[in-house]
C-alpha cells in the first residue's frame, strides 16, 4: 500500500471516529508542527509558553475537531499537517491575548530545503531517529528564524500553511513576484545555513 493510501485510510478512519488512527496522523505530522509553533510563538511568547505544551493542546482539539477537516483532493497528509497548523496558529493567538505578549508577527543548494521538511514527515522511531530529527528541527528553525520578517513569513506561509503564491501575494498586499522572490532568497539562505551546519 502507497504512503498516500495508508494517509487516505488513517484519514478517514479518524473522521469515523477511530481514536488511534487520530494517533497516528498526528505522531507522522508533530515533528514540522512542533516547528511551526516554535516559529509561530517567537522569542518573546516563547519565553513564557512552552512549544511542546501548545503542540498538546492542537493534538486535544485535532482529536475533538478532526470530523470537521476536509481533505480536498490533494495530498491528505499534507493537508492534515496545513489543517493541524491552523489549529496551531488559533491557539497561539490566544496565548498570545491571554499573556498580554505580543505574538512576533514574521512578515517577515547545498542541501534541498525541501528534503529536510520531507525528513520531518518521514515515519521512524527509535533514539537515533529522534535525535536526528530534533537536530534537523533546531537547524531549520535556526535558519528560518534568521532569515528577514518578509522572506520568513512567506517561507512559513508556503511551506507549512500550504498557501498558493497568489494567496500569499494577497495576504501580504504584495505582487506574485514579490512573493516568488522572497521565497527564492528564503530557500536559498535557509539552504546556505543548513549546509554550513552539516559541513562544521
Amino acid at each position: 500500500m502507497s504512503d498516500g493510501s495508508r494517509a487516505h485510510d488513517l484519514l478517514t478512519a479518524a473522521r469515523n471516529g477511530d481514536p488511534q488512527a487520530c494517533d497516528r496522523l498526528f505522531a507522522r505530522a508533530a515533528d514540522r508542527l512542533l516547528l511551526f509553533v516554535r516559529l509561530r510563538l517567537g522569542p518573546a511568547l516563547r519565553a513564557r509558553v512552552d512549544s511542546m505544551d501548545v503542540l498538546q493542546e492542537t493534538f486535544l482539539h485535532a482529536h475533538r475537531d478532526v470530523a470537521r477537516f476536509e481533505p480536498g483532493s490533494g495530498d491528505p497528509e499534507r493537508g492534515f499537517a496545513q489543517w493541524l497548523c491552523g489549529v496551531a496558529e488559533n491557539r497561539i493567538k490566544d496565548l498570545a491575548a491571554l499573556h498580554g505578549a505580543k505574538r512576533r508577527d514574521p512578515k517577515r543548494e547545498e542541501r534541498k530545503v525541501s528534503e529536510v521538511l520531507a525528513t520531518l514527515q518521514r515515519e521512524g522511531h527509535g533514539p537515533a531517529t529522534s535525535l536526528v530529527r530534533r537536530e534537523e528541527r533546531h537547524h531549520l528553525a535556526e535558519a528560518i528564524e534568521a532569515l528577514d520578517d518578509e522572506d520568513r513569513e512567506v517561507f512559513v506561509l508556503r511551506h507549512f500553511e500550504g498557501l498558493s503564491l497568489d494567496a500569499i501575494a494577497a495576504r501580504l498586499l504584495r505582487s506574485a513576484s514579490a512573493v516568488r522572490r522572497a521565497l527564492g532568497r528564503a530557500t536559498r539562505d535557509i539552504g546556505k545555513a543548513i549546509g554550513a551546519k552539516e559541513t562544521s
